[in-house]
């Protein structure tokens, strides 16, 4: 089994001042998705959805693709106070790994950002 068979669930966020956010949450142990988006003076809007096995089984190989699990933990720019921030958390067995960014990403963000779109159906952006 890879580490990333191990991958129980991905929490993942993406947002800033304008634009409201976006979150997703992918649990893999029982086949849900659930995404929500707010802000900009909207209403928060969620929706929760199943999602096959074998589509689950897909997603963890794009995470693998993407190495994921190798990321940095942290991305900033320093140089830039408002902006958009970002924060994954990948639940394993018996521990959370963390990544999360100010106005900077790792090379495969836009893949990432693409994959997470698609397993949620909704965009993530």
């Amino acid at each position: 089994m890879t580490e990333y068979e191990k991958i129980k669930k991905i929490e993942t966020s993406v947002g800033g001042y304008f634009g409201g956010y976006y979150q997703v949450g992918v649990d893999l142990e029982n086949n849900l998705v659930s995404w929500t988006h707010g802000g900009e003076g909207e209403l928060e809007e969620t929706v929760h959805r199943t999602i096959r096995l074998a589509t689950g089984g897909k997603f963890v190989e794009q995470l693998e693709t993407l190495d994921l699990l190798n990321w940095e933990a942290e991305y900033v720019d320093q140089g830039i106070m408002d902006g958009t921030q970002w924060h994954i958390e990948i639940v394993m067995d018996g521990h959370t790994i963390a990544k999360h960014g100010s106005n900077d990403y790792p090379e495969q963000w836009g893949e990432f950002r693409q994959a997470i779109s698609k397993i949620a159906r909704k965009p993530f952006r």
